[in-house]
């Protein structure tokens, strides 16, 4: 990629301290809102038909909360791929691929995601919230919560490489030791919810057949994760003296 100039990132708006490089939209961001805006869509019309009766109004309506959950989850990911792309502003042939990548990630598990949710939300009501998909031995739910896994450690992996790929161009982004610190750290917490997911799977390949349902409580690790690496970055993250210069918080100042 051609080296940003020094003029160029100085007049870059910030937010949150970071000067945020790529405000206007390239063809692979629409792209992929486009796209994501598609995946809310198949979340949308997956649902069997139109009600036509009251209690099938019902029924519809209890399917609420996964759906609710379902769109989070994307809006999460589609937030995260954002954020990335403002910072960085990143339009070359790694960055295509790896947001193709994410993108043949979230369409693929899209629906699992859903059908899981919905599985959840009927497991903890005892059934009053009810889920379309049907399992017929716990193995199948073994299989499936290693499918979501597997889904879950591929999208972190992805964020991985797009904030390695960012922090190898800190010298053509002129990325400051603040930006640097920042870019690192998000490479540490998309790396400890992979091994979150790798978590869930191995529990779903070596837990006995009745604990089979709690493979998925691995993911509550993540409110603790990364809530715990925020303030370790806090804590370390480079302080701007007067002159501008930003410098490591352990470090004496200039």
């Amino acid at each position: 990629m051609t080296p940003l100039t020094q003029e160029f990132v100085d007049n870059c708006p910030l937010e949150g301290d970071f000067r945020m490089r790529g405000m206007d939209m390239t063809r692979i961001e629409v792209f992929v809102d486009a796209a994501f805006a598609f995946a809310v869509t198949m979340l949308v019309i997956s649902f069997d038909s139109i009600p036509t009766s009251f209690p099938e109004m019902v029924v519809a309506i209890k399917g609420v909360p996964a759906f609710i959950m379902a769109v989070a989850q994307l809006v999460w990911i589609w937030h995260a791929h954002n954020i990335w792309s403002k910072r960085y502003g990143l339009d070359t042939a790694y960055t295509v691929f790896l947001s193709s990548a994410l993108l043949i990630v979230v369409l693929i598990y899209i629906y699992p995601m859903r059908i899981m949710l919905q599985g959840m939300f009927s497991w903890f009501t005892g059934g009053y919230l009810p889920s379309e998909f049907e399992l017929d031995s716990m193995q199948e739910l073994s299989a499936m919560f290693v499918f979501l896994g597997i889904g879950f450690v591929s999208l972190s992996m992805v964020f991985i490489l797009m904030n390695r790929y960012a922090a190898s161009l800190k010298d053509e982004l002129l990325l400051n030791a603040f930006e640097l610190h920042e870019t690192r750290g998000l490479q540490i917490i998309w790396l400890g919810a992979a091994v979150i997911g790798l978590i869930s799977i191995l529990l779903a390949l070596t837990l006995p057949a009745s604990w089979v349902p709690f493979s998925g409580f691995a993911y509550m690790l993540l409110a603790g994760w990364m809530p715990w690496i925020d303030i370790q970055r806090f804590k370390a993250r480079p302080n701007q003296d007067e002159a501008g210069q930003v410098q490591y918080a352990d470090k004496p100042r200039s």
